[in-house]
């Protein structure tokens, strides 16, 4: 496979080169070619992530910062490409100022619903004063993800299980009763069942 203008070998060579002497300018240079060759921003990163493994963070870094209006269309570009790796994108790219949070979760779980826990996770750990947009966009965006959700979010984050059955009710009322079964049985050791139901109810 070749990319771009630069052969496998050389383009190798010219990113770990970057890399290793955290040359920004040889990086953005090689990024912006792969750019213009394939016409598509997410289309490139993911040939460079694709090649280059274990530099796939230094590339999201720049491809963020060289196209900040194209970060929610990288991120989609990841979760449909190299979904291993949306954690760590979404997780970049909340971290940069300005960004829509918003915007970041519903880019990743409308590219990958299967994500939407792991985006679902990063997100709130970023942001956790975010906690009802995060949660309301994701459950709006894949309500039948609703499960894994719920699932991941009342594990690790046990204060806001009552504020996630509100939010629960309010947009996917239909799998209230399944979501609040859910929550039960992940603190089924810690409380007595009448407990755990009082405590769940919205």
């Amino acid at each position: 496979m070749r990319i771009g203008r630069l052969s496998v070998c050389a383009a190798v060579c010219y990113l770990a080169s970057a890399v290793a002497h955290a040359d920004q300018d040889r990086l953005h240079q090689l990024l912006e070619n792969q750019v213009e060759q394939n016409n598509s921003v997410p289309l490139a990163v993911n040939i460079l992530v694709q090649n280059f493994p274990n530099a796939s963070e230094v590339i999201l870094n720049e491809a963020y910062r060289t196209y900040p209006n194209a970060i929610t269309t990288i991120i989609s570009g990841v979760a449909q490409q190299q979904p291993a790796l949306l954690a760590m994108a979404v997780d970049q790219a909340l971290k940069l100022p300005g960004v829509d949070t918003s915007a970041v979760v519903k880019a990743a779980i409308h590219a990958d619903p299967a994500c939407s826990d792991v985006v679902v996770s990063s997100a709130v750990n970023d942001e956790p004063a975010n906690f009802d947009k995060i949660i309301s966009v994701a459950l709006s965006t894949e309500p039948l993800a609703v499960d894994s959700i719920v699932q991941v979010t009342a594990a690790q984050h046990p204060d806001h299980v009552k504020e996630l059955m509100s939010l629960v009710k309010k947009f996917v009322p239909d799998q209230l009763d399944e979501a609040m079964a859910t929550v039960n049985a992940i603190f089924a050791k810690d409380k007595p069942e009448t407990e755990q139901a009082n405590t769940l109810k919205p």
